[in-house]
């Protein structure tokens, strides 16, 4: 007796669907391929150039089995990025590594250090800094969209110009005594941190003056 054959919608439905869920629709990750690397001193990776075409990126925290630590210099520039996910292992970002992008959101969860002009030219609306941050660089965050910004207390240092053309109307800082050595805000606003014995809460901004609204408790 001879075996039916099946109708013959069912061999390319079975094969979209066997493509759909394949593990490259699994992963939303960036293939290991799309990053170039270079050993470094941390015990780690450096990401050098991403080299892929998708603009929403995850950034694996593993490479060959070697934890990702660096991001450096213009690994990520001008890639049109849209989001772009930073796993808690990398501790450093290099100079214009995420520049003239189309960020709007960012999470540091891990970073110790962020370089010159890190994330300048991009749309960032929110950025959640990590309270291991110790150092901003110059205009890491130049001309984005910021309206409030949370500086934690391991931070010693903020560049010239670090939050320049961003829309700031809070800031919660620390009372940490050494954050305004190089003027990483508008000098309104320092003179108001200095004023006021450099008391940790948040600042806000009423026109062209700056208060402390709320002190930490």
């Amino acid at each position: 007796m001879m075996k039916r054959k099946p109708p013959l919608f069912i061999i390319p439905l079975v094969l979209w669907l066997a493509c759909f869920f394949s593990p490259a629709h699994a992963e939303d990750s960036a293939p290991d391929a799309d990053f170039e690397l270079l050993q470094n001193r941390f015990g780690g990776v450096t990401i050098t150039a991403y080299r892929g075409a998708e603009k929403n990126v995850v950034i694996p925290e593993t490479i060959g089995g070697v934890p990702v630590t660096v991001i450096g210099n213009k690994a990520f520039y001008r890639k049109d990025l849209e989001s772009v996910t930073i796993p808690e292992t990398v501790n450093a970002i290099e100079p214009l590594a995420f520049a003239e992008n189309r960020l709007d959101s960012v999470l540091l969860s891990g970073c110790v250090f962020i370089g010159y002009e890190a994330f300048a030219g991009n749309r960032l609306a929110r950025v959640v800094l990590s309270e291991q941050l110790v150092s901003i660089g110059p205009r890491a965050f130049l001309n984005n969209s910021l309206f409030s910004v949370v500086i934690h207390g391991r931070v010693t240092n903020i560049g010239r110009d670090a939050f320049t053309g961003n829309p700031l109307d809070s800031i919660t800082l620390a009372d940490n005594r050494n954050i305004f050595t190089s003027q990483g805000f508008e000098l309104s606003l320092v003179n108001c941190y200095v004023g006021t014995g450099r008391k940790a809460g948040l600042y806000v901004k009423d026109g062209r003056i700056w208060t402390l609204r709320e002190g930490a408790t």
